[in-house]
């Protein structure tokens, strides 16, 4: 029997604070943008008034004028330019639109460090439970392949800090004590799981995350799970260097 366990993630307080210093962000400037979110996509119209209580709170500023300046910038512009001859649906509009694009910049900023902290941690978790592990960043998601003997663990480690894992090469309830102890070791270093789903399949194989890895034809599997995730958006749109995801060679560390 071998087993794939979905898990979500947070950081602890001190990895909150390295993903502030990644970022560059204040000690005081916030992490969670999830209020903002819900409050900007329940609105159905929303003045400019309504937008400046949104961004009232100082943490909230910090975040989206450091990650997102200049479509923060605007949203500061036109809350602070209200001229009375001024179309008032008008600019809060161009306001609301300009709040939207700040918060997906740094909504993605922070979720890529939150992905590089908990991979981290895993993957020294792993070495530290003597396997050989090899990791890959893709674009949205990055993949840790953990090899030892005839056991393999992947891994993929999404921008929320969701971690999604199978097992392959051992029986019975082994897969679950790996996986315990690989959590467990990822928690000291500061990635605490907040809600788990473990489902077992019958496959020595793998599961899906292992089969599907697999039927890409790579030999890195870490490689191939970075490669399976890809963003919503046209490649022609990002960056130039993420195009190609970053891989690094096997480590392994003695027990």
């Amino acid at each position: 029997m071998s087993t794939r366990v979905l898990v979500n993630t947070r950081l602890t307080v001190a990895c909150q604070e390295l993903a502030r210093q990644q970022l560059r962000l204040p000690a005081d400037a916030t992490l969670d943008l999830s209020g903002l979110r819900t409050a900007l996509t329940a609105a159905q119209r929303i003045d400019l008034a309504a937008i400046g209580q949104l961004v009232s709170s100082a943490p909230v500023r910090m975040t989206l004028g450091a990650l997102a300046p200049t479509a923060f910038g605007t949203v500061s512009q036109l809350l602070a330019r209200q001229q009375p001859g001024a179309d008032p649906q008008t600019s809060a509009t161009s306001a609301r639109t300009a709040l939207g694009t700040a918060l997906s910049a740094a909504s993605a900023a922070i979720g890529a460090a939150t992905r590089d902290i908990t991979a981290q941690a895993f993957t020294a978790a792993g070495q530290e439970l003597g396997y050989t592990v090899s990791t890959c960043r893709g674009d949205v998601a990055t993949g840790i392949e953990l090899r030892r003997d005839h056991e393999v663990v992947l891994m993929r480690v999404d921008d929320d800090g969701a971690v999604e894992s199978d097992h392959a090469g051992l029986a019975g309830s082994a897969c679950g004590d790996r996986q315990r102890e690989l959590e467990e070791a990822a928690a000291r270093r500061g990635v605490v799981i907040t809600h788990r789903d473990e489902q077992h399949h019958s496959s020595a194989g793998g599961g899906d995350l292992i089969r599907t890895a697999a039927s890409r034809r790579d030999p890195s599997l870490a490689r191939a799970v970075a490669l399976i995730a890809r963003p919503a958006v046209a490649s022609g749109a990002r960056r130039a260097w993420t195009a190609e995801p970053e891989q690094r060679r096997p480590t392994r560390r003695a027990r």
